[in-house]
């Protein structure tokens, strides 16, 4: 097992060390359970105590901790723990296998190009004129179409799929059977029908039933920036006309579906469940919480949070925080969400008033 010392950790991840750094660990360990060839995360004051149940020789911990009095050997210490956090997982992470070079059961089309140093499993297919750069790692069971461009140092893990035409930048990173590039969800009426009739009028007629629908093709692709990451069974449809686009930087959780020609800006966060409808436009640095709903043909400006399970129904300016369903301000979310907690009490009022009026009405009525 490979032994790294708190000096070559803490170089890693350009935090600062003190005690003895040739002190060497084999991994890290959450502080309670941390032995003494760990490293403990113990990287907030609150895992005081958790610290004092293992048995760690060195710990990352917060900024300013006294590690004598903690008895320890050596610390590594995070000013912001979670980004060194980051840096920590990365250096001990355990890499996925990919033998190098292309497995047997590979079918790989004679016109695509592979660029050096590849890494293709088992009973991977790769399409015509596809075109593969350096250092790809494509595990199992994935399959690339025709006129797909990969950029360099790429990672597809398990069964994920690419659609025709797609184009994806560097280090882009791809879990599990997410789908790239599939058919968008587009269909019409061979006349005006229910939805045209709803929106216009806010009926339905007996006239406007429909007997079925025609598919509307997408001829458009995907375009992914570089430093993407999609998470497992992402699906992402490609455009009508025009590309659904992705730009550099931005991550994807599991379960996201972005709709076709949805244009995502860079270095944007959606998390898990959240779907975003076709046609809408979604600036740079956007986070969107987990089961998040964004209606089609909007605007989502740069710079936007949007909590979980909120639905976006309208435009949103640049820098708005905005929260519920439908989405509005989170300062007036917040503001409905406490009133509608007083009903049940206000209601309780308003009866009581009500015996109060009737009881001085009876009385009147008795004076009578």
């Amino acid at each position: 097992m490979t032994r790294y010392t708190i000096k070559e950790i803490a170089d890693a991840i350009g935090a600062e060390a003190a005690g003895d750094l040739s002190l060497t660990v084999t991994t890290v360990n959450e502080p309670q359970s941390a032995n003494a060839d760990e490293l403990a995360l113990a990287m907030e004051e609150s895992y005081t105590e958790a610290l004092q149940e293992g048995v760690a020789l060195a710990a990352i911990l917060w900024e300013g901790a006294d590690w004598e009095a903690l008895g320890l050997k050596a610390a590594i210490f995070a000013p912001r723990s979670r980004y060194v956090l980051s840096g920590v997982t990365q250096f001990f992470e355990r890499k996925a296998n990919f033998p190098q070079g292309i497995h047997p059961s590979a079918i790989v089309d004679p016109s695509a190009t592979i660029g050096e140093n590849p890494s293709i499993g088992p009973f991977v297919v790769i399409g015509a004129n596809v075109s593969i750069g350096d250092n790809v790692r494509i595990g199992s069971h994935c399959s690339v179409c025709e006129d797909v461009v990969i950029g360099p140092n790429a990672l597809l893990h398990q069964g994920v799929r690419i659609g025709a035409r797609v184009q994806i930048g560097a280090n882009f990173i791809c879990q599990p059977n997410a789908v790239i590039g599939a058919d968008g969800f587009s269909f019409v009426t061979p006349q005006a029908g229910a939805i045209e009739e709803a929106k216009k009028s806010g009926t339905i007629s007996n006239a406007r039933a429909t007997t079925g629908f025609a598919r509307i093709n997408s001829l458009g692709s995907v375009v992914i920036g570089d430093n993407v990451e999609l998470g497992a069974n992402v699906t992402v449809d490609r455009g009508t006309i025009a590309n659904t686009s992705i730009g550099n930087g931005t991550k994807l959780d599991n379960l996201v579906q972005l709709g076709h020609n949805v244009t995502i800006g860079d270095h944007c966060l959606i998390c898990g469940q959240s779907g975003v409808a076709g046609s809408t436009v979604i600036g740079d640095r956007v986070v969107i919480g987990g089961q998040a709903a964004i209606a089609d043909h909007l605007r989502v400006g740069s710079d936007v949070i949007i909590a979980g399970k909120s639905g976006v129904s309208a435009h949103v300016p640049p820098k708005s925080l905005m929260m519920g369903s439908p989405a509005v301000k989170m300062d007036i979310n917040i503001a409905s969400y406490k009133a509608v907690r007083r009903l049940p009490r206000l209601v309780a009022k308003v009866a009581a008033l009500e015996e109060a009026m009737k009881s001085v009405i009876r009385k009147d009525d008795d004076g009578k």
